[in-house]
């Protein structure tokens, strides 16, 4: 049994943030690129069949290909994220997965509103300021990072290393 992961990956965003998440952010050394997150945890992994992936099929493929850009640093108590403008269509895929899914919803659950974010460092207190910073730093040095996710991954976490398992495409 493993965990699984609805994310859009951001692979552009790697150039800004790569060095970061790897020193500040477990997950990308355990295989996870720069992405954000829809719903995690979604379901074990033992639990996805084929009647469960044809509705996340077809739920995203009624959904347009979100474009945003990431040009915006903020903050959680103990993380860095980049925040997607404009955050409504991601915000809208999450929500019609949550109402496909009423089992897993967006962002776990674990807080009452679901924000769209990237991740770049996570569990910093202390150097919080500093990849602050540094990280504002390198957006006015590289401009802002534009995405367009023309698919969603659907990833899966199996001994302590992070896998895409499928792709979901998005309405082009």
């Amino acid at each position: 049994m493993a965990r699984t992961l609805l994310a859009l990956m951001v692979p552009e965003a790697e150039a800004v943030v790569g060095s970061f998440r790897d020193q500040y952010d477990p997950s990308a050394r355990r295989g996870l690129g720069a992405h954000i997150t829809l719903i995690y945890p979604f379901i074990d992994s033992e639990l996805l069949t084929p009647g469960l992936l044809a509705r996340l099929r077809d739920v995203v493929a009624d959904m347009p290909a979100p474009m945003f850009r990431l040009a915006h640093v903020d903050t959680f108590p103990s993380v860095v994220w980049l925040a997607p403008e404009p955050a409504k269509p991601i915000i809208q895929i999450a929500s019609a997965l949550e109402r496909a899914f009423p089992d897993h919803p967006k962002g776990g659950g674990a807080f009452p509103d679901f924000v769209p974010h990237l991740s770049v460092a996570r569990h910093v207190q202390h150097e919080k300021a500093a990849v602050i910073n540094e990280l504002e730093a390198r957006l006015a040095d590289h401009g802002p990072v534009y995405g367009w996710c023309e698919s969603m991954s659907l990833l899966v976490n199996e001994n302590r290393r992070w896998r895409e398992q499928r792709q979901f495409a998005f309405l082009h």
